[in-house]
Order: C-alpha cells, then sequence, then structure tokens
C-alpha cells in the first residue's frame, strides 16, 4: 500500500510539473528563414501567388510523393486553395489557402493540417535588394497559436526543427525553380498573355536562314515567300491564316527559321491573288478573320478557342483535315500540322523585338505551370516589308506541353 501512495504522489507530481512547465511555454510560436533570387518581382510573385507550380517547390510531396493535391477557386491570389489528400499519418489532409495578398510585397496563407495548433499561417514576403533594386529577398514566416493546449505547447519546442525544415527545404526548391525561369520582366510588356488551342492545319512551309542582318532576313523571308506562292497558285490553294516565321536557330551571326504559310483549297469562284503585296495583305486580313472566327472555310478546319490566363487541363481536340494533293517545287514542302496548345501574346514594334516578347511569353507560361516545347513562332499580320516598322503587328506563340 505504501509503494502504491509513493506512486501516487510521483505521479501527481510530474503531473503538476507537466502542467507549470507547459503554462510556462510560449502560447505562440513563430519563426522565418529567408533566401535571395536575381529573377523579376513579377516572377517571384506570380509562383508563390497561386498554386500552378506549388508542387514544384514546396516540401509536401517529399513527404509523401503519392499525396493527392486539387486546386480551387481564382487561379491566383485571395480564394486560390490547394486541398492534399495522404494516407501518410505525418501529412495526412490540410490545405493552403491565400487569405491576403499584396502584389510584390506578400501573400499570406492559412494553413489547416493535422499538427496541433491553431490559426496556422505561413506568410512569404518579398523584398526587392541587391544593387539597383534587381534581386528580390524571399522570407518565409510561420505563425501557429497552441493555446491553452499544453500538448501543443510542448510540441511547439520541436516546430522550428519539424516545420523548420520543410520551410528551409521549400526555398531551395522554390530558388532552383526560379532557376530555370528566363530572366526577363514580363509585367512590362504591354499586351496580355494568354494559353490558347491551335486546330490541325494544312501548311506549306521552306527552311532557310540569314545572317543577323535586318535587310538580309526579310529578303530571304520574301523570296521564300514567292516560292511558296508559286505553289500555291499552281495547286488552286489560298491562305488559311497568317504567314508565320518558325524560329529554328538564333545565335548571334545566323538566324535560321522556317516559312510557313496555313493554305486550304480555293474556292470555285475565288481568283487568284494577283501580286505579291495584295496577297500578303489578303493573307493577313483573312488571317486575322480565321482568329475571330468570321471566315467560313477557316471554321471548317475549326477556329482558335478563345485564350485564357488558366493552362488548359484537355489535350486540344479537332477533327480530322483533309489530305491535300499538292504538286511541289523547289524548296517548298507540304506537311498537316497537329492541333496544338499555344501560349500567346501581341507584339507591336520592329521585328528586332520579337526575341525578348518570346522569352517574356515563356517565363510567363512558366509561373502558370506550362512548360514549353517545340519551337516559338510569330504570325505575321502586316506584309514582310513592313517588319521594321514601329507600328508592325505580330502575334507571338509558343508551344507547350
Amino acid at each position: 500500500m505504501t509503494r502504491f501512495i509513493e506512486f501516487v504522489i510521483a505521479l501527481l507530481i510530474v503531473i503538476v510539473l507537466f502542467v507549470v512547465i507547459g503554462l510556462t511555454l510560449p502560447s505562440k510560436r513563430s519563426f522565418s528563414y529567408s533566401t535571395e533570387t536575381n529573377r523579376p518581382m513579377s516572377t517571384v510573385n506570380d509562383l508563390v501567388n497561386g498554386f500552378a507550380r506549388f508542387d514544384d517547390w514546396n516540401p509536401i510531396l517529399r513527404h509523401d510523393p503519392r499525396a493527392r493535391l486539387s486546386v480551387s477557386g481564382p487561379t491566383m491570389g485571395v480564394g486560390a486553395k490547394v486541398s492534399y489528400t495522404s494516407n501518410d499519418r505525418v501529412i495526412g489532409d490540410g490545405s493552403w489557402e491565400i487569405v491576403e495578398s499584396i502584389p510584390g510585397e506578400m501573400v499570406k496563407y492559412r494553413l489547416e493540417n493535422n499538427a496541433r495548433g491553431d490559426d496556422k499561417s505561413m506568410t512569404i514576403r518579398l523584398e526587392r535588394t541587391g544593387q539597383r533594386n534587381q534581386n528580390v529577398k524571399i522570407t518565409q514566416e510561420y505563425r501557429v497559436n497552441y493555446g491553452w493546449d499544453l500538448l501543443g505547447r510542448y510540441a511547439g519546442m520541436y516546430a522550428s526543427r519539424n516545420v523548420g525544415d520543410d520551410i528551409k527545404r521549400g526555398l531551395d526548391k522554390l530558388s532552383n525553380l526560379l532557376a530555370t525561369v528566363p530572366k526577363f520582366d514580363y509585367s512590362s510588356h504591354p499586351h496580355d498573355f494568354q494559353f490558347t488551342d491551335l486546330p490541325a492545319q494544312n501548311v506549306l512551309l521552306v527552311t532557310t536562314a540569314a545572317q543577323r542582318n535586318n535587310d538580309e532576313i526579310a529578303e530571304a523571308m520574301q523570296n521564300q515567300v514567292a516560292w511558296i506562292k508559286k505553289v500555291m497558285d499552281a495547286n488552286g490553294l489560298a491562305p488559311a491564316g497568317p504567314l508565320r516565321i518558325v524560329t529554328n536557330e538564333f545565335t548571334s551571326a545566323t538566324y535560321g527559321f522556317d516559312v510557313v504559310q496555313p493554305v486550304r483549297k480555293r474556292g470555285a469562284n475565288e481568283p487568284a491573288e494577283a501580286d505579291d503585296e495584295a496577297a500578303d495583305e489578303d493573307a493577313a486580313d483573312e488571317g486575322a478573320d480565321a482568329v475571330e472566327g468570321e471566315d467560313a472555310d477557316a471554321e471548317e478546319e475549326g477556329p482558335i478557342v478563345e485564350g485564357s490566363d488558366t493552362l488548359p487541363t484537355e489535350p486540344v481536340k479537332s477533327g480530322p483535315i483533309e489530305l491535300l494533293t499538292v504538286k511541289l517545287e523547289g524548296p517548298v514542302q507540304y506537311e498537316q500540322q497537329p492541333a496544338r496548345r499555344l501560349a500567346m501574346t501581341d507584339y507591336s514594334g520592329p521585328a528586332p523585338g520579337l526575341p525578348r516578347v518570346r522569352d517574356q511569353l515563356r517565363a510567363w507560361a512558366m509561373t502558370r505551370g506550362a512548360d514549353v516545347t517545340d519551337r516559338p513562332f510569330e504570325e505575321y499580320l502586316d506584309p514582310i516589308p513592313k517588319m521594321l516598322a514601329e507600328d508592325a503587328h505580330f502575334k507571338v506563340y509558343w508551344p507547350i506541353k
């Protein structure tokens, strides 16, 4: 009996000590870690202000690669939410939801998970640093309130090691991800970026190259366009959209590219193009109509789907198109190009500014969860001789996976 009483007394002492020490422990915990990147603020902000690339930098999937993620709400900003489900007891079920967002300054997430504590939040603060403020300091801060949960207060003693290690890993992964995004500030681009679909098309094309000289490039383009028009006239074909220039190689010395013309059968009462300049203008006009869905022949091949800044999740659907019988001449080739999903933007200005726009488009697409593939191309909405004018118009595309 004496031993039992001693055991009870010892147990009471332990309980009292547990309570007393627990009450002295902090009821709230917070800690933060930082990293720095030389990528533009727009790139950093867009990566953390949504969940398109969440699984590429957040360490949740490191603990359980089979965890299932689902995104809901808007693409970016307040209300965007990612929920996860895991059979791993450590991960369990939970979510991150953006509850506050100040572009270029901070993004605050409300966290729901199996860990002890309430009012859990993760805040990412952005600050311009470095010479001429060209770098961005990224600080990630975790906060939790244990209140009167004494077990939670004890668990908080290890939070900086458990949650803190995940924050460090996440920031390292975020830095590595940012390093793969082209260092171009797309926020300065005056036109919208969007994702769109291009249907399958019949095209005539010529592969060529020229020295990095504007006049030589323009001359090479016009020479190949002349070959394409000759084949079109000989085979009763008409333009099915604007002329395209597909970049194959872009070096300091040379520019390799394809000249591509979407084509269709010419109508029975449709006259052939009278001259090169008229053909250029009509092709540009007809291409604009096809994009807007106003051209009947273009609609038969499938119009371009209206774009959005949300990455499409369904594969591009396009019905079969008629295989044309074409008698080729010179360097001209005939292809049926498949339906494709693309990132797209407009550009107004001289053609030498196009390489920068391509890189801006690629950076924008990557922050939205898309990886570019194949080769970028432009639609020339004005005749080639006008390509160096300040008011020349182009549509810039880059296929995505």
